[in-house]
């Protein structure tokens, strides 16, 4: 639906006070919920990714640290 900004906010401001905190709480649910859920997949879709090289590297240092703390 697109109104006019101006006819947008004039309906607003004739909202009772009880109206106006219901208009903010389903505005602040439905900006948190699909927010946090679209950030999440976006950050899944577009996110780094570690190469078979980095994987192997992550891992031989792992077992070095894993040895030297061992020898102490």
């Amino acid at each position: 639906m697109q109104i006019p900004f101006q006819q947008f906010l004039t309906a607003v401001k004739t909202l009772t006070l009880s109206q106006k905190v219901r208009l903010q709480k389903e505005l602040t649910e439905e900006k948190n919920e699909e927010g946090d859920k679209d950030a999440f997949i976006e950050m899944l879709l577009h996110g780094p990714v570690l190469m078979e090289k980095e994987i192997q590297t992550i891992e031989e240092n792992r077992k070095s640290i894993s040895r030297w703390r061992t020898k102490s």
